[in-house]
């Protein structure tokens, strides 16, 4: 397949993806047109429901790393199951909630806003399945039992070099940390006494790390667990937005990273423990 086509293809899909959606949620009632949003504001929506389908298709076709499809497709498959399917969005006024005498013009949206919260959190959704191409990638270039990928990356042999690994690790931990301080202050999460700027430095902070870390030991050490583990929490803290409820998980992500940090270096330890007994030596023989 030509070096261009598989990247064509891919837009394609992403651009009937994101028409899909908004074409559903505008007959949904959701307000969601074009003349909703500035120029920027619209180019982001629109644009990153392009981008989350458009990365998943284009590994599968230029890599053939089946993961984030297929969790690319569940996902919109959940969304639009959730909009089409009873009880359905239901649109009611602040004053009829609080039995007020006169509509305030405020309107409510109850069991709906799926696709919305879709969209706006899509560069979250993007990252996780950047992440789990990247751990389907080393598993399939390891793990001899499985189907190989449908072509290596010449610049990321596994395991990487010191200085490639770490300059895998370190894009990686800045894409996090982007997309995850930005999900912060989206979700207004806060402090109180005024100390938010420190929040937010030592939330971006730990969540460079907290990528940055399991990703390094993925490629310079194929250890599995600890970027498999990283990738559950991202898809899972923007999964958990759909419900929009108030014990969202994303406040003790991004201000207590170091907890999910402590999880997943037990779990490198772990892993690299069995790798040194006997048993598990035979089994990835065999694989």
């Amino acid at each position: 397949m030509p070096s261009r086509r598989p990247l064509v293809i891919s837009l394609v899909v992403g651009v009937v993806h994101a028409a899909g959606l908004l074409a559903v949620a505008l007959h949904l009632g959701y307000a969601v047109g074009p003349t909703e949003y500035s120029l920027l504001g619209a180019g982001w929506r629109y644009g990153g429901l392009v981008v989350v389908a458009t990365l998943p298709v284009w590994l599968a076709l230029r890599y053939r790393l089946a993961a984030p499809l297929v969790v690319l497709v569940v996902t919109t498959g959940y969304v639009l199951g959730m909009e089409l399917t009873p009880p359905g969005p239901t649109f009611r006024d602040v004053a009829e909630l609080e039995r007020l005498a006169e509509p305030t013009g405020i309107t409510v949206v109850e069991d709906g806003l799926y696709i919305v919260r879709y969209m706006v959190n899509a560069s979250v959704w993007t990252v996780g399945f950047l992440f789990l191409g990247l751990v389907e990638y080393v598993v399939r270039s390891t793990w001899h039992v499985l189907p190989a990928v449908g072509r290596t990356v010449p610049e990321l042999p596994i395991p990487a070099s010191r200085r490639r690994a770490a300059a895998v690790a370190t894009t990686g931990g800045v894409l996090h940390a982007a997309a995850m301080v930005w999900f912060a202050a989206r979700l207004g999460v806060t402090v109180s006494g005024g100390w938010e700027w420190a929040l937010y430095l030592f939330g971006a902070a730990g969540m460079w790390v907290l990528a940055a870390v399991p990703l390094y030991l993925l490629v310079r050490h194929r250890l599995v667990a600890p970027a498999t583990l990283l990738t559950l929490f991202v898809l899972l803290d923007a999964r958990a937005e759909f419900t929009a409820s108030v014990e969202g998980p994303h406040a003790l992500y991004f201000g207590g990273w170091f907890l999910y940090l402590g999880i997943l270096l037990v779990a490198g330890g772990v892993e690299y423990s069995l790798r040194r007994v006997e048993i598990y030596r035979r089994f990835e023989s065999r694989l």
